[in-house]
């Protein structure tokens, strides 16, 4: 075997450790491929290769990103840029806000973050501080405002204004 064959070899060795590793995009392996000097030709190939054995699946791969990240408390907004950062195309990221529209309840997930870091600081967050802490996480204005005006009486809303 000559030693050309065996670094090829031993790349896409390291190139499926790579991809085993985690849960990347196309666009991901891609970067990593071009990082790595190989030519396109071999990118193509090695990747077409890692579709059809599974190791590469957008679609799910972006559902799985979608889980981790919405499991940590963000919103869809958040979530659909951080989606596109990680290079998965627009089909992809479609899929899953169809996915997050008909299985994901916002609501119930930002209530949840509010609840979870009341509970860290032992006491009730103010109304601007839970705007702010949902706002960074990606959630909707207009969702921001209705849980905040569904969460507090008349009263502790005016004061706190």
């Amino acid at each position: 075997m000559s030693s050309l064959k065996r670094r090829d070899d031993a790349f896409t060795a390291a190139f499926l450790r790579y991809l085993r590793r985690g849960v990347h995009s196309t666009q991901e392996a891609l970067r990593y491929l071009q990082r790595h000097g190989v030519s396109s030709e071999r990118a193509d190939r090695l990747i077409a290769r890692s579709r059809a054995q599974g190791l590469l699946d957008d679609r799910a791969a972006a559902r799985l990103w979608d889980d981790h990240w919405a499991r940590q408390g963000y919103g869809w907004s958040a979530i659909r840029v951080k989606l596109s950062i990680k290079g998965f195309e627009e089909g992809a990221i479609h899929d899953v806000a169809c996915r997050v529209q008909t299985h994901a309840d916002e609501a119930t997930r930002a209530r949840a973050l509010l609840a979870k870091r009341a509970a860290r600081i032992g006491s009730r967050l103010t109304r601007p501080r839970q705007a702010r802490i949902l706002a960074s996480r990606g959630f909707d204005q207009d969702l921001i405002e209705r849980i905040l005006d569904d969460s507090s009486d008349p009263a502790a809303r005016d004061a706190e204004r």
